[in-house]
């Protein structure tokens, strides 16, 4: 590639919202026909823990502005954790995390920044006097989007010089043996970059006693 590793630091912004964050997280089973891209196990506490990117695909596009110091890409896959084994189902603590290893040739004032929305749904109820039970009745419930399109945002300043770096996009915990993650049009971007930007998605499980177990897709260059 002609890139020279400055080594591997995970980089984290603290102001990822926890409802965003949980609302990417989320349980569903997997779709039978996807195509799996990376997997990666290992056993822990004698459970199998599978960690499993499907149906990978980021997409490069043309930045807007038209700087060609800019790159934009955007992200849809799934990836998924299964812990495997007698009492799997009673897990609890394991975390969930997914993001990014970004390498770059050089920069001016650089950084990558990572955005994706996760709608919520919310309900209003309200409660009225019961004439003649003399209790309590559901008057009325509204159905309603609560705040439509909360964001969260990730960034990576990057170096002048050649460099790899990862990026923590989003983290979440959970109990029993199955989370999916459903990426949908997540969405990168960099600035001040000279040259490609190559992007390669991971996802990564760490159990409650801290072993770990990442699994790597292939690198995109946008």
């Amino acid at each position: 590639m002609g890139i020279k590793s400055r080594g591997f630091k995970a980089a984290r912004n603290a102001t990822v919202a926890g409802a965003a964050v949980l609302g990417l997280v989320l349980g569903a089973s997997g779709a039978a026909s996807a195509e799996v891209n990376d997997q990666n196990r290992i056993v822990s506490d004698g459970l199998e823990v599978v960690v499993t990117q499907e149906d990978t695909n980021i997409h490069g596009v043309a930045a807007l502005g038209g700087s060609p110091f800019n790159r934009e890409f955007f992200h849809n896959g799934r990836g998924t954790v299964n812990l495997l084994g007698e009492k799997a189902a009673d897990t609890e603590g394991t975390t969930m995390q997914f993001g990014y290893q970004f390498a770059w040739a050089g920069s001016i004032d650089g950084a990558i920044g990572v955005t994706y929305s996760t709608p919520t749904l919310g309900a209003d109820l309200k409660l009225k006097p019961e004439a003649d039970a003399g209790g309590l009745s559901l008057g009325e419930a509204n159905v309603k989007i609560g705040n439509v399109l909360p964001q969260a945002y990730a960034e990576l300043e990057l170096t002048p010089a050649p460099g790899i770096e990862e990026l923590v996009v989003a983290e979440g915990e959970f109990d029993g043996d199955f989370k999916t993650v459903q990426f949908a049009n997540v969405h990168g971007t960099a600035s001040g970059v000279l040259g490609a930007v190559q992007v390669r998605p991971f996802v990564r499980a760490i159990t409650a006693n801290g072993d770990n177990v990442t699994t790597y897709g292939q690198a995109w260059t946008v």
